[in-house]
């Protein structure tokens, strides 16, 4: 039985054994050094914390923890995301596992007053047992923009595949209402984030007990200066440009858009006008879908109202509906401190930009 042992990383001089064993454990293992140090060494809200797992002296896992700042409340603090949870294939049994999250939890600088992450199943056991708890349930909304792209993707029609669905494609975009007006308000692509998000961030954080400080420093850094996608913005603005009323920020991948971040005003058409001018770049764009990951309930009733279907479930059924619907993320919290409100956590208004990456 080997020997094990969990030290911190330093981020210069262990960064390359940290990387050579996301190479060898991570799924994505593109741009693995500018990741490294975009999300770790040059983070505007501090460094990153890195821990070794060691198996008789040899490194053989890492986990990590990224930081964020949370609006808690009325209060601005820290946050810990637990990331790049990464050991070699002959050591992935539980020991291993929860020897790094414990070394997480028990280290990490005391700035730090909740650590979260969103695992998958494997994952969520280790962070269960450790001591974090289930705070939300975080479902995905996708909303069909092009049936043409299925009937070719699954062989329907054969050789009729592309005239049957540009004729269904022109008929469902009519009955989903997309090219739908604005009632007064402009949406532009913007290239960059200035003062007008501080502002809007100003005006609509206090709609949310919990959620991400969305002010142009965190979006320029956590969009414009990620190495690892492309992403686009699109803004909801009054006529003469100069109020943001709401954004959208989204990737794609193969034909779908998948909406990273999205703020609008609960309750106000500005959140409608933004989802309807996203379909139509999404449209104009040649994609097929959309796709939106949430955790916040009025957020998900809104893209209901606006055509998204969701397509994940709490716990599905049976074998047919198993196929139908995937299975929701769970975000979990660890509260360090005292005054970190575990109802408040529970209200955190998730999307996919909270993720790491």
């Amino acid at each position: 039985m080997a020997e094990y042992a969990v030290v911190s990383a330093d981020l210069v001089k262990d960064r390359q054994v940290v990387i050579d064993l996301w190479r060898r454990n991570l799924a994505d293992t593109e741009h693995l050094e500018e990741k490294y140090d975009w999300h770790f060494v040059n983070s505007p809200f501090g460094p990153g914390h890195i821990w070794i797992l060691k198996a008789d002296g040899q490194p053989i896992g890492t986990t990590s923890l990224g930081m964020r700042p949370l609006k808690l409340g009325k209060a601005i603090t820290t946050a810990g995301m637990a990331c790049d949870l990464a050991v070699n294939k002959e050591h992935r049994f539980l020991q291993p596992a929860l020897m790094l999250q414990r070394a997480l939890l028990e280290s990490a600088h005391a700035g730090i007053q909740i650590l979260y992450g969103v695992p998958n199943s494997g994952g969520a056991s280790v962070m269960k047992y450790v001591g974090y708890r289930e705070s939300c349930y975080v479902h995905r909304y996708a909303k069909v923009l092009r049936i043409s792209h299925y009937l070719q993707r699954f062989g329907k029609f054969g050789a009729m595949a592309p005239l049957i669905g540009a004729m269904a494609d022109q008929g469902f975009a009519a009955l989903q209402s997309i090219g739908r007006g604005k009632n007064g308000r402009v949406t532009q692509v913007l290239r960059c984030f200035d003062e007008r998000f501080d502002d809007l961030w100003n005006r609509l954080s206090s709609e949310h007990a919990t959620l991400t400080v969305r002010d142009q420093r965190f979006l320029k850094w956590r969009y414009c200066e990620c190495p690892l996608r492309k992403y686009k913005t699109l803004g909801l603005l009054t006529e003469d440009g100069s109020k943001l009323l709401g954004y959208l920020i989204y990737t794609v991948d193969h034909a779908s858009a998948l909406c990273v971040d999205l703020l609008a005003s609960d309750g106000s058409e500005d959140l409608g006008c933004l989802l309807s001018a996203w379909a139509i770049q999404a449209w104009h764009d040649g994609l097929a879908s959309l796709s939106v990951s949430c955790s916040h309930s009025a957020l998900g009733a809104a893209l209901v109202h606006n055509g998204f279907r969701q397509r994940s479930t709490t716990s599905p059924g049976n074998r047919r509906e198993k196929r139908r619907h995937e299975q929701r993320k769970t975000l979990f919290t660890h509260e360090r401190h005292s005054g970190a409100d575990p109802v408040l956590v529970d209200r955190w208004y998730y999307t996919e930009g909270d993720s790491p990456y």
